[in-house]
């Protein structure tokens, strides 16, 4: 696992992706990892997609479980 204090900005992702997570108060694994899709799915920016694409992004960075837990 990495360090969660890494920029989204400096991951190899999608432009679009970063920007959304941005436009929703996200910039690190750390803020992704404490924030609660309860939450995120009330603001303007949110969708399904960009969550998909999120859920990918956890998986790959061995980071989907512990945000799973954290959702409960």
């Amino acid at each position: 696992m990495e360090s969660l204090n890494i920029s989204l900005a400096e991951l190899t992702l999608n432009k679009l992706f970063v920007e959304q997570s941005q436009l929703l108060g996200l910039v690190t694994l750390s803020d992704v990892l404490e924030s609660r899709i309860e939450t995120l799915s009330k603001k303007k920016d949110f969708s399904y997609t960009w969550y998909a694409d999120l859920l990918a992004l956890l998986k790959e960075h061995g980071l989907l479980s512990e945000f799973q837990k954290r959702q409960l």
